[in-house]
């Protein structure tokens, strides 16, 4: 922290000291000799010269350890590797931590699952109600979950495995639900009938984005900066997506049935899956195409969550109603 708060005068002292250098010069006295005929008047002169000091200086910056420029590897291929499941469970929404612990929400009941990407449970967490949507923030040790029938979210600490208390969410009526979740600029983004609330951590309804008369089941958020959301009771639907202003755009024009959820990666692609007919699809956001990457063949059954592991080396779908969780490993190019 203290070095924090004094890099910024260190920086100054750095350029201070390279114009110090550079104004330096290294000064030396000779005596010069006069003619003999002038031996009488003169003993000679004093001559002074100016050199540059050859002191060879680096700046605090670039002696520090520089980033390296990772390339983005991509899924191209996926192999089934770990097939397993989860008794009394009705499998949702999937979220992944850097160690590949596993979140799973669980609308079967209180449940929430933490889990390893082998199968094993770490730990089993009795929330206020049954579970639909996760966003994780590891950066803060933070998992926020939606409990529909309770029209609220709320939070788990990562490492305690202690859950917190519930959010209501504004704005909501008597008789609707809550479902897709994500985090957008510190802010929570809770999908409804017809809209998506942003509220604040601490439940403060800051803004309602009308995005059409269905349940919002799931949001991502894109790599510009956008909101990706998924309407699946409307069954073929297309892809869109809403900025924070409200603006509505249209992603993929290919109708897409029962949308459940969804991924986006770093370049613009989206990975959508579709429940009703256990497809996965993937949208290339660089020829604007939409194909089936994954099908029942691949052992999807009514699937309905989905995520990647931090490096996108393994994929995680869950099957809702058959309460099990598919592993696939991803050959990247």
């Amino acid at each position: 922290m203290l070095i924090n708060k004094i890099k910024d005068e260190l920086n100054c002292h750095a350029n201070d000291f390279q114009e110090l250098l550079s104004s330096q010069k290294d000064v030396s006295v000779s005596f010069k000799q006069s003619d003999l005929q002038f031996v009488m008047k003169s003993q000679g002169s004093v001559e002074i010269k100016q050199a540059s000091i050859d002191v060879k200086y680096q700046l605090c910056k670039i002696q520090q350890a520089q980033c390296l420029q990772q390339q983005i590897k991509l899924p191209s291929k996926f192999l089934l590797d770990v097939r397993f499941s989860v008794p009394y469970s009705n499998l949702v929404g999937i979220s992944v931590s850097k160690d590949n612990r596993l979140f799973v929400c669980n609308h079967f009941n209180s449940s929430l699952f933490v889990m390893s990407d082998k199968g094993k449970t770490l730990e089993t967490v009795q929330m206020d109600g049954k579970q639909w949507g996760i966003a994780m923030e590891e950066d803060k040790n933070t998992v926020w979950v939606t409990l529909p029938q309770k029209q609220s979210v709320q939070s788990v600490d990562m490492l305690t495995m202690k859950k917190r208390r519930l959010i209501k969410v504004p704005s909501c009526d008597s008789h609707l639900y809550v479902y897709g979740i994500a985090i957008i600029d510190e802010q929570i983004a809770v999908g409804g009938f017809g809209k998506i609330h942003i509220i604040s951590k601490t439940g403060d309804l800051k803004k309602s984005l009308e995005v059409g008369k269905s349940l919002v089941y799931s949001i991502s958020v894109g790599h510009t900066h956008q909101l990706y959301y998924a309407q699946a009771d409307t069954g073929k639907s297309t892809l869109k997506s809403v900025k924070l202003d409200g603006t509505i755009a249209s992603i993929c024009a290919e109708g897409i049935e029962n949308m459940t959820d969804f991924k986006s990666d770093k370049l613009g692609n989206v990975y959508i899956l579709e429940s009703t007919s256990s497809n996965l699809k993937l949208f290339s956001f660089e020829n604007k195409s939409l194909k089936t990457i994954l099908t029942s063949k691949d052992g999807l059954k009514g699937p309905y969550g989905l995520a990647f592991s931090k490096d996108f080396s393994k994929l995680f779908i869950s099957n809702c109603t058959a309460g099990e969780i598919l592993v696939f490993l991803c050959n990247q190019k």
